[in-house]
């Protein structure tokens, strides 16, 4: 059986959801359960008889997992370290709040019983700063938000229907914008250094100095480039693929398309890593190992944080202590 913990978000969701899957649904394990809480002493909503799960008990906590299933599915795609870029919030966000939406407006044999309240307060709370509204609502107005969910392989442009429609248009125009700039740079730096070999070996000073300001070459190349850009962009479809490849983005500039993506999906640095680390430091720092100096103790921690990335197994010889394990 599945406890709460206070410092795991879902642990009240996981924990109903197995006494729903292993207990509820099991008639002799519910009887079981209900004989040890008649032996408890435990009492009834008026508290006037004793008794244990009932039909309607287990409708409550039915509810209480079909609501909450969305948000623990967001914390969990949130807080993973595998394909955490920035991008990925808002869609997670969207997908979330769409199935609570759904729920709120369900009728029928569909429609919640007892959880409505909680469906309403996940959504929006007046007078406070609780509820997904309060909290997450000028996140889908950030720029830098949208444009990294804009040029994650797995969502782009077609998401923001869904996303920000009233953002769309406004971030195509920027990712536009910043590829250009980007191509542009690369043009210029390769271009300058052909020009600087070129005048190396031809010193020679052009017959029209002027032809440079009358030519239209260079108008019409920003305009075949922007239209090439807009192209790739609205041609990019999504990937499902959850591990990213470079082949996910668009052929043509492919290099820029990626770069740009780099830019706006760094991830936000996530306190999970620095708990695991402390927990991997209490499990090297025993109390036979004291007297460990400071650089060693940096060095077992680092190697026991990066042991995956070596593909070995270290078994403890016959004989060692579990204490004494150097791992």
């Amino acid at each position: 059986m599945l406890l709460t913990l206070p410092n795991r978000w879902n642990s009240l969701y996981d924990a109903c959801s197995v006494l729903l899957q292993r207990v509820m649904d099991d008639d002799a394990r519910l009887e079981a359960v209900n004989e040890v809480l008649r032996n408890e002493g435990c009492t009834n909503r008026n508290r006037t008889s004793y008794y244990g799960f009932d039909d309607q008990d287990k409708q409550v906590l039915q509810e209480y997992c079909k609501v909450m299933k969305p948000l623990a599915n967001c914390l969990d795609r949130l807080q993973t370290e595998e394909n955490a870029y920035l991008g990925v919030l808002l869609p997670t966000l969207t997908l979330m709040r769409v199935a609570l939406e759904r729920m709120e407006e369900a009728r029928g044999d569909q429609a919640l019983t007892y959880a409505k309240p909680l469906v309403r307060a996940l959504l929006r709370q007046e007078g406070n700063k609780g509820g997904f509204n309060n909290r997450f609502s000028a996140m889908f107005k950030d720029l830098d938000l949208l444009m990294a969910s804009a040029l994650h392989p797995n969502y782009g442009m077609t998401t923001f229907n869904s996303v920000a429609p009233n953002m769309k248009e406004e971030i195509f125009q920027r990712i536009v914008k910043e590829m250009k700039a980007l191509i542009r740079q690369e043009t210029e730096e390769r271009d300058n250094s052909q020009d600087m070999e070129a005048m190396e070996e031809h010193e020679e000073v052009s017959a029209d100095p002027f032809a440079e300001l009358c030519d239209t070459t260079q108008a019409d190349q920003e305009d075949d480039l922007e239209e090439d850009i807009k192209k790739e962009l609205l041609a990019w479809k999504r990937s499902k693929e959850a591990t990213l490849k470079k082949s996910h983005f668009p052929a043509k500039y492919r290099d820029q398309w990626v770069t740009l993506f780099i830019k706006y999906n760094t991830g936000i640095p996530s306190s999970a890593a620095v708990e695991r680390l402390f927990s991997t430091a209490g499990d090297v720092l025993r109390p036979k190992r004291a007297c460990l100096s400071e650089d060693n103790f940096e060095y077992l921690v680092f190697l026991k944080g990066n042991l995956h990335l070596l593909k070995q197994k270290f078994k403890v010889p016959r004989g060692v202590d579990e204490e004494d394990e150097m791992f």
